[in-house]
């Protein structure tokens, strides 16, 4: 199975580090060269972006979106993006497989999370890992598996950027994308790297008092809505997972 990593091309150590790591598990991966955000023209986003994201913020995202992009461009079946401060285990290539046997309805696994996982289980790989539709936010695009339809559909709904990219999935219920995160992670961050994103969007955001209420009764809304989309996406996958025994 493909592997990419997502690497700027500044930064040699990092990616020195990342192919080492890989090596070390017996695993090869092929360097994505990340988008600058700084050097990115905001004219050129699309309509709907935001434009309080920073650069970095924008330069990850886009990052990704030429990911989708490579793997529809290729035609591959299936590929796993890795972010290049990250420590995978050595299960990462049984789980992504396990994983992509089950796809569709899956259109991306998460492999990485950066928050408790929690959520409805729809099923079980090999190993005793879970897949879970999250009913929280992981948050984070440490690494992920994705297919081939499911490129093509993260490209149709996300590839304008509105909002940082991992918060965009965290959101796959809106867009109507299936994408549940394998528990326990098998890619993790390696906290010992400096992000290279810089500011996230919102971190400088008013704090009245009025916008915290604001902000707090959109969020019950939310998340109300999101229990009830993802139960019954939750529903319609174990059936059709069901349907294939």
């Amino acid at each position: 199975m493909k592997i990419f990593i997502v690497n700027l091309e500044r930064a040699a150590d990092r990616r020195a580090a990342i192919l080492r790591h890989l090596g070390e598990l017996g695993l090869e991966a092929e360097i994505l060269p990340a988008v600058e955000g700084v050097k990115v023209d905001r004219a050129t986003l699309g309509p709907g972006a935001e434009p309080r994201l920073s650069n970095g913020e924008v330069g990850c995202y886009l990052s990704h979106v030429r990911f989708w992009q490579l793997v529809v461009e290729r035609r591959l079946p299936h590929a796993i993006v890795l972010e290049d401060d990250v420590v995978c285990s050595p299960s990462l290539l049984r789980v992504a497989r396990d994983a992509a046997a089950l796809m569709p309805p899956f259109d991306a696994v998460r492999l990485s999370a950066l928050q408790p996982i929690r959520g409805i289980p729809v099923a079980t790989l090999s190993g005793g890992e879970k897949l879970i539709l999250p009913t929280k936010h992981p948050s984070g695009t440490q690494g992920y598996l994705v297919s081939l339809d499911g490129a093509r559909r993260l490209l149709a709904a996300l590839s304008v950027p509105r909002s940082p990219i991992d918060d965009t999935l965290d959101r796959y219920w809106k867009y109507g994308l299936c994408v549940p995160v394998v528990a326990p992670s098998v890619v993790v961050e390696d906290a010992s790297i400096a992000s290279g994103i810089g500011a996230r969007f919102g971190s400088t955001a008013p704090d009245s008092v009025a916008h915290r209420v604001t902000r707090h009764f959109a969020r019950v809304v939310e998340a109300e809505r999101r229990k009830l989309s993802v139960f019954l996406m939750a529903r319609r996958v174990k059936a059709q997972l069901q349907g294939r025994r």
